[in-house]
C-alpha cells in the first residue's frame, strides 16, 4: 500500500502541474435542468445500471477471497498468491487498453474483457483444489478485469459529452457524483449480501471444518454470484451504442466551440 500510495501521489502531482483548465463562460444550471438532461441520456442510464452489476460482483468476490481459499480450497497461502495476481496483472493489462480500444471500440472491448474475466472465474471453480488450474484461472480473470476496469473509467466521461450535445447542459460534476454514489451503493449491497450468505450458511470462524451449506455460501460469494453479475453486466452493456455516435458528437461539439 505504501508503494501504491507513493506512486499515486507522484502521478497526481505530475497531473496537477501539467494540466491547464480550459476557461469557458460560466453558466448557472438549475438542479432540475441537470436531472432533465440525465433523464434524456440513454447511454448514461445503461452505464449507471452497469455500475451496480460490475462493482457489486467485484466487491463480493474480493470480500470472499480469503474465505474461499481457506475453507473451500484448503490453502491460505494460495489466497496470498491469487491476491497478488489480482493486484499486479491488471496493472500490466492496462497498457494494452489504448491499442485494443482503438481497434475494437470501447463497448466491444468492455464486453470482451468481461468475457475473459468470467472465463477465468469458471476455470477457478472447475479447478476445485488444483493449484495450477486455479492460478491459471486467476491470471486470466485478472487480465480481463484489468482491461475492463481501465476501459470502464475511460467510458465514464463519454455520456457527459452526449448530454451536452443532446441538451446543451454540461453535467460532468453531477454525473461523476452520481456514478461515485452508485459505486458506494454496490459496495454496501455486496457487504450485506456477503454477511447474509455467511449467516445463512452458519459459518463458524473458529471451526476446523465447515458445513456443506457454509461451503456453498462461500462458493456463491466468490464464484457463482460474481459470474452471474458479469453476465448481467454484459447483457446491459450490449445495449450501449454510444461508440457509433461518438465521433459525430465530438465533431459537432468541437465545431460549436469554434
Amino acid at each position: 500500500m505504501a508503494v501504491f500510495g507513493v506512486a499515486s501521489c507522484l502521478l497526481f502531482f505530475f497531473t496537477f502541474f501539467n494540466i491547464r483548465e480550459i476557461q469557458t463562460p460560466h453558466v448557472k444550471v438549475k438542479l432540475q435542468d441537470v436531472f432533465h438532461s440525465l433523464a434524456q441520456n440513454k447511454p448514461w442510464k445503461i452505464f449507471a445500471l452497469n455500475i451496480l452489476f460490475m462493482w457489486t460482483g467485484y466487491f463480493l468476490q474480493t470480500s470472499a477471497l480469503v474465505y474461499y481459499y481457506t475453507v473451500v480450497v484448503g490453502s491460505t497461502a494460495l489466497s496470498v498468491t491469487v491476491a497478488t495476481i489480482m493486484s499486479v496483472i491488471p496493472m500490466v493489462a492496462n497498457f494494452f487498453v489504448p491499442f485494443l480500444a482503438g481497434r475494437l471500440g470501447k463497448r466491444n472491448l468492455y464486453l470482451l474483457a468481461s468475457g475473459v474475466q468470467g472465463l477465468g472465474i469458471v476455470l477457478i471453480l472447475l479447478g476445485q483444489a488444483n493449484h495450477t488450474i486455479i492460478i491459471a484461472g486467476a491470471a486470466i480473470s485478472a487480465i480481463g478485469y484489468g482491461i475492463k476496469e481501465s476501459i470502464y473509467f475511460s467510458m465514464q466521461a463519454d455520456p457527459v459529452d452526449y448530454s451536452q450535445w443532446k441538451t446543451g447542459i454540461n453535467v460532468s460534476g453531477s454525473l461523476s457524483a452520481i456514478n461515485g454514489f452508485l459505486g458506494k451503493v454496490a459496495q454496501a449491497v455486496s457487504g450485506g449480501v456477503a454477511g447474509a450468505l455467511l449467516a445463512w450458511g452458519s459459518y463458524q470462524p473458529d471451526a476446523a471444518t465447515q458445513s456443506n451449506q457454509a461451503v456453498f455460501a462461500i462458493q456463491a460469494m466468490y464464484g457463482y454470484l460474481p459470474l452471474l453479475l458479469i453476465i448481467c453486466s454484459m447483457i446491459t452493456m450490449s445495449f450501449y451504442d454510444l461508440d457509433k455516435q461518438f465521433p459525430l458528437i465530438k465533431a459537432e461539439l468541437s465545431a460549436s466551440k469554434n
